[in-house]
């Protein structure tokens, strides 16, 4: 069904999705459809949830790519938006659906979101151990990722300007560890600053 989705998804964007059609394509009865996925917006998600799942068993199977944390998760992320071009309708209904805020949502979106920082914290580390500041950072990291992509698909900003944003972004991987920066992730935990 996810398959058929997203094909469905890529050739005419969100609106050709529809249930009816997907069931049929599919070869699955509309009540099937809407017994795992209730609506639409549940078969965007539980692509995006299988596409960061298949991204992290590529990942750990695949040799590095640079010599530092930064030129690694640099390098994926470069990777990751070339794909995003290529697949532009795609790309905009699962920005879309990872950006709705509906509390039902909450659940499937923070787990996708952890699945796409362990697909950054492997890429970083090579698998092995990560650090509290380093996980911090991925967070923002692929923050800053998904702001680009916004910007670029509103036609805000060029594909170029959000890969200077993205390079711009994994800059933090390089920066020194540093009291403040642990302290500021501190406060804002805490909800102090």
């Amino acid at each position: 069904m996810l398959q058929v989705a997203t094909a469905m998804l890529a050739s005419g964007g969100e609106e050709a999705l529809q249930m009816k059609e997907l069931a049929e394509r599919a070869e699955v009865s509309l009540a099937t459809l809407y017994r795992y996925f209730p609506a639409k917006e549940h078969v965007l998600l539980a692509i995006a949830h299988s596409r960061f799942e298949n991204a992290l068993r590529r990942v750990s199977s695949e040799a590095p790519r640079g010599d530092s944390v930064q030129e690694r998760v640099t390098s994926h992320m470069l990777r990751e938006f070339r794909a995003e071009q290529r697949d532009q309708l795609l790309t905009a209904a699962l920005t879309r659906v990872m950006s709705d805020t509906r509390p039902e949502y909450r659940q499937v979106v923070s787990k996708i979101e952890h699945v796409r920082v362990q697909v950054l914290e492997h890429v970083a580390t090579t698998g092995g151990p990560v650090s509290h500041e380093l996980h911090q950072r991925l967070r923002i990291v692929a923050d800053v990722f998904g702001a680009a992509t916004r910007r670029w698909l509103a036609g805000v900003s060029s594909a170029a300007q959000a890969r200077f944003e993205i390079r711009m972004g994994c800059y933090l991987l390089s920066a020194p560890d540093s009291p403040p920066v642990h302290a500021m992730a501190t406060a804002a935990e805490s909800g102090e600053g």
